[in-house]
């Protein structure tokens, strides 16, 4: 169980830097102190995230599914965190 916590540790990291940077998220709080990511590598990020789950999938299936959860559990914090306050 410890490696899959592990590895959604390691898909929150790009999974951080994808919704910091993410376009539509840019332009609905106005924010234009950084540029958004190119879609180069918003798709390389994107494997990123999901390269520890398939690294996971020759471990087991159970940490798979932890790791989905967790990944999914995280994006859902990161992405609130990052929300725009109103």
């Amino acid at each position: 169980m410890s490696v899959a916590l592990f590895a959604a540790l390691v898909s929150a990291l790009p999974l951080t830097w994808l919704a910091w940077r993410d376009p539509k998220r840019m332009r609905v709080s106005g924010r234009r102190d950084r540029a958004p990511l190119s879609s180069r590598i918003r798709g390389l990020l994107t494997l990123c995230v999901l390269v520890p789950g398939g690294v996971l999938a020759f471990y087991s299936a159970a940490a798979v599914l932890i790791w989905l959860g967790a990944v999914t559990t995280v994006g859902w914090a990161i992405s609130e965190g990052l929300a725009p306050r109103r």
